[in-house]
């Protein structure tokens, strides 16, 4: 069972998921929000991969199609996107989101062959996709046990407590 986002002791070392990334830069959740706040006050310490600052950006540059309505159909954003790199060209909040991202006060951790390796391994115990495996995966290898996400795939893995916003 995850414990509400605003719980996490201070002092705590914190996996931050790409969706706590993207409720609290965007404003879509002011626990989320605050919860950044506290990463950068060092009140508690957020940890992520660029693996996960990669998918926030994704989802970022999806968002901002979306808002600038670029395209009629709200669910084909990636493929549109895609058919037109000019569109892409133009497109600027995104990376603005991604910059107040990495301007964050967290540690970033690299993503080496072992945890590719040990995400199979997770994929195999917990059933979860690539991504969210290769989190776990990073975790057990820096002894990291506290997430912060919105994803109620994690809540299955044994030896992680979930933290989640409750505003959305």
């Amino acid at each position: 069972m995850a414990a509400p986002l605003d719980s996490v002791p201070d002092g705590s070392d914190v996996l931050i998921d790409a969706n706590i990334f993207v409720y609290g830069i965007t404003n879509q959740s002011p626990q989320c929000a605050e919860f950044l706040t506290r990463c950068s006050n060092e009140r508690v310490f957020g940890i992520t991969l660029f693996e996960v600052v990669n998918n926030a950006t994704h989802i970022f540059m999806l968002a901002e199609a979306r808002q600038k309505k670029l395209f009629t159909a709200p669910d084909k954003a990636k493929s549109y996107l895609e058919k037109h790199p000019d569109v892409v060209k133009i497109l600027t909040g995104y990376w603005m989101d991604t910059e107040r991202l990495l301007a964050l006060n967290l540690i970033f951790l690299p993503c080496e062959e072992k945890i590719v390796v040990g995400a199979h391994k997770v994929r195999v115990e917990a059933g979860l996709l690539t991504n969210d495996s290769v989190i776990v995966a990073t975790m057990r290898e820096y002894g990291i046990s506290k997430i912060a996400t919105n994803d109620e795939g994690f809540d299955s893995v044994a030896g992680l407590s979930v933290f989640r916003p409750d505003d959305l």
